[in-house]
């Protein structure tokens, strides 16, 4: 994601391909006063100087502790369904609440807005974040958070607030800016449904499955190469024995027992008796 750079805290490291990153639409104070929208235009380059931020907002990064309590509220929303809404998933999970107690309205920020504010530079900015690659890592690890308490709690939709949300956050509101248009309600299920999985969360045996699965699917890719290596391999070994044969009859003019006499390769003539005639002067084991 690219290291600090040596000549400016507040900037990343040259040799990072993201430290030539521009910023855009990060400016909502300006645009407030001009009354315009963002357009666009280029904002400078992309900031960050992590962990040199005002600690009186974020004393730490969110421990495992606190990522368990969070996931172990049971009401996903409470109260008035804003940052003051104590014991509410939501509300803990985006920082409001205390990740300790489950009080809203906390002085300290925690789990999701805790590393916005500890990265200090364009992620800081709530209209800005996403411009810094961080921003995917980190909603993608708050989802996979949200995730784990949909597969723990198993919530019925009616638990998702009907009336009284900010505005936007209604249960049949649909979601900007996405087209075509999706419903809140929609996604408040578990990623399986919408075809993705979190590694960290698979069973043992679909993490077999996951770590065996590219090489079986290189194998998939490679077995027609395979095969055509086996049968170019018989077709090889099928002519080399041809030529052996042909050789052999080549040399011998027909095999040696068609041939109706044995070869001296098989046979070897005895040239004297093992056992010496007893009419011989010639001493012996019977004459001695």
């Amino acid at each position: 994601m690219g290291a600090r750079s040596p000549r400016d805290p507040n900037l990343i490291s040259p040799a990072s391909v993201f430290s030539s990153w521009r910023v855009m639409c990060s400016r909502s104070e300006d645009y407030s006063v001009r009354g315009v929208l963002c357009d666009g235009s280029d904002e400078g380059t992309l900031l960050r100087n992590p962990g040199n931020h005002n600690h009186n907002l974020v004393a730490r990064l969110p421990t495992a502790a606190e990522v368990e309590f969070t996931v172990s509220l049971r009401d996903y929303d409470t109260g008035a369904m804003d940052r003051s809404a104590n014991f509410s998933f939501r509300n803990t999970l985006e920082g409001f609440g205390n990740p300790q107690t489950g009080l809203g309205n906390s002085r300290v920020m925690g789990m999701h807005a805790s590393l916005h504010i500890f990265m200090n530079g364009s992620m800081s900015s709530v209209q800005g974040s996403a411009n810094d690659p961080i921003f995917l890592l980190h909603h993608a690890y708050v989802d996979s958070i949200y995730e784990q308490w949909l597969r723990r709690h198993a919530p019925e939709q009616t638990h998702y607030p009907e009336f009284n949300t900010p505005i936007g956050h209604n249960r049949q509101y649909h979601m900007v800016p996405f087209l075509p248009l999706h419903r809140n309600i929609e996604y408040f299920t578990s990623s399986k449904e919408l075809g993705y999985e979190y590694s960290y969360m698979l069973d043992s045996d679909q993490r077999i499955s996951e770590v065996l699965s590219p090489y079986l699917e290189l194998m998939m890719e490679a077995w027609p190469w395979l095969l055509g290596a086996l049968v170019l391999g018989a077709l090889v070994a099928m002519i080399v024995a041809v030529i052996a044969v042909t050789t052999t009859r080549v040399c011998w003019g027909a095999w040696p027992w068609q041939r109706g006499e044995k070869s001296s390769a098989f046979h070897l003539p005895e040239r004297e008796p093992l056992i010496i005639s007893s009419d011989s002067d010639t001493p012996n084991y019977h004459t001695v």
